[in-house]
């Protein structure tokens, strides 16, 4: 009997041993395929607005060279507006084929025509048309409008890819964007104040004529630069998409389901599998928005991008240039990284109140009315 009785708990344990061991074990990722796949989103998201704000950082020395002088910005100003355009196409093409809507060849495309739009205005942008009856600065304006595209649509398609991540690898895009205008200010700042006008004699001594200081590197060789970034970015998107350093770092988001046992009220044998998938934390349920403050942060939403966007970088240079070309510079300089520490920013504090919201932006449209007084 006890022979039996054992030879029974032998069998009960092996069988356990045999579920165990047929169960599936949990991938455990490697601490440096999430290091690598973390870096590989940084540097992919890099293309998003860098040769943009770039090209607004370089605008002090552009505009003493162009024939449309001051008039410039406006110009590329609405340029931007223009190119908002592409976005919305996209919105139309993604309710228009549904779930047969892929980003991936949208972010080639904006990866490979930006990086290829960077080369042709590194050695175009001084080129001019006569058109109109003067001299237009028409390659200057389809590679800007160009660029303007692909970035107002990079935004839209990059975080939609990020779909397919777990939630902690939206850090690796915000600190990518941030970079975007961290870059750039570091090389103005390598390439140092040019343009700035120095009056002299002429040779005969009758009248004055203006001399421009050089920077330390030319225009050229700066956005060959953010083409070699745009570059690192196109390697890091293929490597992202044709290594398995995704699967490697577990970086996937999957929806996990989870097997339970359960047993009916009324009848103790029988039993029924239910599956269900399980809830992370960030899913628990939050304080939902109503309809009425939706559209009154919409509409700040539209009041601050239509200063931002639309009047501040027309005005630029009648508000600064008026102050010396170092104005002009220092000015430049210091909003692609303003941009780059509200991104940062948004890193430590994920939301803030209504009242900081709403605080923030009337400070903001006191400030840009403040510019557009001293612009007029």
């Amino acid at each position: 009997m006890s022979l039996e009785l054992q030879t029974n708990v032998n069998d009960v344990l092996n069988e356990d041993q045999l579920m165990l061991d047929s169960k599936p074990k949990k991938h455990v990722p490697a601490q440096w395929a999430r290091t690598t796949c973390f870096i590989l989103i940084v540097v992919m998201n890099l293309s998003a607005w860098i040769d943009l704000e770039g090209l607004i950082g370089e605008i002090p020395l552009i505009v003493v060279q162009a024939p449309e002088g001051w008039a410039l910005p406006s110009a590329a100003s609405l340029c931007l507006s223009m190119a908002n355009i592409a976005p919305a196409i996209i919105v139309l093409l993604r309710w228009r084929q549904g779930s047969r809507f892929s980003e991936i060849p949208y972010i080639y495309l904006i990866i490979v025509v930006g990086l290829l739009s960077c080369c042709v205005l590194a050695f175009t942008w001084q080129r001019t048309i006569f058109l109109f009856g003067s001299e237009r600065s028409v390659w200057f304006f389809c590679c800007f409008f160009t660029l303007s595209m692909l970035d107002c649509s990079s935004s839209l398609v990059f975080f939609d890819y990020m779909k397919r991540f777990r939630d902690h690898y939206l850090t690796a895009v915000f600190l990518g964007e941030g970079l975007t205008g961290i870059i750039p200010t570091f090389l103005l700042l390598a390439q140092g104040v040019g343009g700035e006008a120095t009056c002299v004699l002429t040779t005969n001594g009758t009248s004055l004529e203006p001399i421009y200081s050089e920077p330390r590197f030319s225009v050229k060789i700066y956005i060959l630069l953010l083409g070699c970034v745009i570059a690192a970015s196109l390697i890091a998107f293929i490597l992202l998409r044709w290594t398995n350093i995704i699967a490697l770092a577990d970086a996937v988001q999957s929806v996990i389901y989870q097997a339970e046992e359960l047993t009916t009220g009324t009848d103790p044998n029988e039993n029924s599998l239910m599956t269900s998938v399980i809830e992370s934390p960030e899913s628990k349920s939050r304080p939902q928005m109503t309809r009425r403050v939706f559209i009154f942060l919409l509409l700040i939403n539209i009041i601050n991008s239509t200063m931002l966007f639309g009047c501040l970088p027309s005005l630029s240079t009648y508000a600064l240039l008026p102050y010396g070309q170092k104005a002009f510079y220092y000015s430049s300089l210091f909003t692609p990284a303003a941009y780059s520490v509200a991104l940062l920013i948004n890193l430590r504090w994920e939301t803030i109140t209504l009242r900081a919201t709403v605080i923030g932006s009337a400070i903001g449209l006191m400030l840009c009315i403040f510019i557009i007084i001293i612009a007029t």
